[in-house]
């Protein structure tokens, strides 16, 4: 069957990193495959650069075949030999036919036949040239391969742009924090000016530019953060984290009372748990003593309390049991979603008094739930 081609149908791949940048999911960043990820894809056992030609119909609409041909193979195939053109299942109409469209093309084989199943426009033959760079990068290097894609961040072609970007929001936090020093603070400060950087980009380079940059881009961070324009209050977790890397008190400080006031914007509030889930990702062991103190302030607040208890699972950090033990019953956060949270936690945690306590009563007074909760926990744990 053919699944779809070039850029008409896109493939439904949701491509989530295991340990992705903890700052990319404030805007709930969709995105598709990098090259490299698709690459990596057993179904991707071609990948050629052409153009289109030739574009007929044979009905209406988009029925029809269109030539591609063929100018660069990436990745080859027994079933690719003497090839040098391939026929795609659409008719994909020529504005300019000095300027033909072409496109990087992904391919599966089935049945001894080839399958196109993914085209990405590109700009240039210069395309073909970073994406052969981008796949021939050792995977064991993460960090000088993110020093790599930062050249190409603001590439003329959108999609070299987007797949560079991509590639940062599909690193995980302490590669990020790695080889952010390594980087260009002139051109990070610049993008976080121009008006025409996509809002999605910001958090990330303002982290970023919190570690390689100089006072006065700390200077610039903050008044950013204290700024009221919507693209920069909604990246206020990476520019929480920039802020932090050199001055690490204040904000460290910042973040407590941020979280400690329930007055205080939700969404700003869900952007410091963003911020925090960042720096233990990247710096766990240096920032526990950090985010024991503030993750107890937002237990304490109550509001949020169910996403920290949860992120302190994760983190297998059971300083705070007896204060999470407490919640359980507490007017005003006994909502079921709260009162499982704090079981989760409780049947997670290394035993005590208290968490023993609760258990032996929630299983006595509400036995469901309790079974409930460890099923889940069954469940994740096959995954």
């Amino acid at each position: 069957m053919i699944r779809c081609c070039l850029g008409l149908l896109t493939v439904a791949l949701g491509v989530t990193a295991v340990e992705a940048c903890s700052l990319c999911e404030g805007g709930l960043l969709q995105r598709s495959p990098t090259f490299r990820q698709e690459a990596k894809l057993a179904m991707a056992r071609v990948i050629v650069h052409g153009e289109i030609a030739n574009p007929r119909t044979s009905g209406t609409g988009l029925t029809g075949q269109t030539d591609f041909l063929i100018k660069t193979t990436l990745r080859n195939d027994p079933e690719m030999k003497g090839k040098k053109s391939l026929i795609l299942p659409r008719y994909l109409p020529i504005s300019d036919k000095d300027k033909p469209p072409q496109y990087l093309l992904f391919c599966d084989i089935e049945k001894n036949k080839l399958d196109p199943y993914r085209g990405i426009l590109v700009q240039s033959a210069s395309t073909v040239t970073y994406v052969k760079k981008a796949l021939a990068l050792d995977p064991k290097d993460p960090v000088a391969n993110l020093v790599f894609f930062f050249g190409y961040l603001d590439d003329a072609d959108p999609e070299v742009s987007k797949d560079a970007f991509y590639e940062y929001a599909s690193a995980n936090d302490a590669d990020l924090a790695k080889a952010a020093p390594k980087l260009d603070a002139g051109k990070l400060r610049k993008w976080l000016e121009d008006a025409k950087t996509p809002s999605a980009r910001i958090s990330v380079y303002a982290l970023l530019l919190g570690a390689c940059g100089k006072d006065s881009d700390i200077t610039l961070l903050r008044t950013l953060l204290d700024s009221k324009e919507e693209r920069y209050t909604a990246a206020a977790d990476g520019l929480l984290a920039g802020y932090m890397q050199k001055k690490p008190t204040e904000g460290w400080a910042l973040l407590n009372a941020t979280l400690a006031d329930g007055r205080k914007p939700l969404l700003l509030r869900l952007a410091v748990l963003r911020a925090l889930r960042f720096y233990n990702g990247s710096q766990p062991k240096e920032t526990r003593p950090h985010l024991i103190k503030v993750m107890k302030t937002l237990i304490d607040q109550g509001e949020l309390a169910d996403l920290a208890i949860e992120d302190l699972r994760l983190w297998q950090i059971w300083d705070l049991t007896g204060d999470v033990m407490k919640l359980h019953g507490r007017k005003g956060i006994d909502s079921p979603l709260m009162q499982k949270a704090i079981i989760r936690y409780a049947l997670c945690a290394t035993p005590t008094k208290e968490s023993r306590d609760l258990l032996a009563k929630c299983r006595k007074d509400d036995p469901e739930s309790v079974q409930d909760v460890e099923e889940g926990l069954k469940f994740a744990k096959k995954k």
